[in-house]
């Protein structure tokens, strides 16, 4: 298999002389290490690949330094995957580690339910939730439909993460566009936009075997009306796990369960859900959890 030789990239750009934002992401290489903290492999990696660029979709659009959490929930043989995302382009994703374990080996019977949108303030603190039912197991159809349903804007979004043929815990591509046209949009520019979705080719076009041309994806869905670039940045995995987060959570369980933890006499392993860093805590630090809330 030829090596990628592009870096991942998420670029949002405006119209130069029509009103609208379009958005573009390649994360193939991220989403790959994605994968690799939670040995994702097929349909899990694709899946969170997906996931996680509905996420930084949503959460470019940002007016303060906040947090979007997307959490798509299934009926099946997975239950849920879900990423979180900044406007800076840092992100996160998982999926039930016990689920991915059992999914190796064959491609999971999934049937889409709920799409949730969970935006957090710069102190982590809930400003706003939306649910909806997913309509489709495609990432980009549920998002589309969501930003009609809860915050009533018309938008054209596709997202696809294709599997590498010879090597599942690799993709070829991890990419997606997303396309809104603003309120003051004439009825016959939105026309033109809307033709030039519908006959935009399949993903796999503008990937010549090594390379994924986003220049190209961009250009096409543009088509007549050109764009100007507002910002482009380097999408990357980040998690804001650490001990003092773990002990943290330790805090919140119940004195007497502390208590038994402290009693078996063995350190407990924490484990991240989303980057599957440990975290090992010791008996004397639990009874110092203790100590402090009887402080209090």
């Amino acid at each position: 298999m030829m090596e990628h030789s592009q870096k991942d990239r998420l670029i949002r750009a405006t119209g130069a002389h029509v009103p609208f934002r379009l958005v573009l992401a390649d994360i193939t290489h991220s989403a790959e290490e994605v994968g690799k903290m939670h040995g994702a492999s097929s349909e899990a990696l694709k899946l969170l690949a997906e996931t996680s660029i509905a996420s930084l979709f949503l959460s470019s659009s940002l007016k303060f330094p906040g947090t979007v959490c997307v959490k798509v929930s299934f009926s099946g043989d997975i239950s849920f995957a879900e990423a979180d995302s900044t406007p800076q382009g840092l992100f996160r994703a998982m999926i039930p580690q016990d689920e991915i374990l059992h999914n190796k080996q064959y491609e999971p019977a999934l049937s889409p339910q709920r799409f949730e949108v969970v935006t957090l303030d710069e102190h982590g603190k809930r400003a706003r939730e939306s649910i909806i039912e997913a309509v489709s197991e495609s990432m980009g159809r549920n998002l589309s439909v969501y930003m009609l349903q809860s915050a009533q804007t018309r938008s054209a979004v596709g997202i696809e993460a294709r599997l590498n043929k010879d090597n599942p815990q690799k993709l070829d591509y991890a990419v997606g566009f997303y396309l809104e046209p603003y309120a003051d949009i004439a009825d016959e520019e939105l026309d033109v936009l809307e033709k030039q979705i519908a006959k935009l080719p399949p993903f796999s076009e503008f990937f010549d075997g090594n390379r994924f041309n986003l220049e190209l994806l961009q250009n096409t869905i543009s088509g007549e009306y050109p764009t100007t670039i507002v910002r482009e940045i380097e999408p990357r995995p980040y998690c804001p796990c650490s001990k003092v987060r773990s002990l943290a959570s330790l805090a919140s369980i119940p004195t007497d369960d502390l208590q038994e933890l402290i009693q078996s006499g063995e350190n407990v392993e924490l484990v991240c859900d989303f980057c599957r860093n440990k975290y090992v805590v010791t008996p004397d630090e639990i009874q110092e959890i203790i100590n402090n809330r009887l402080l209090k």
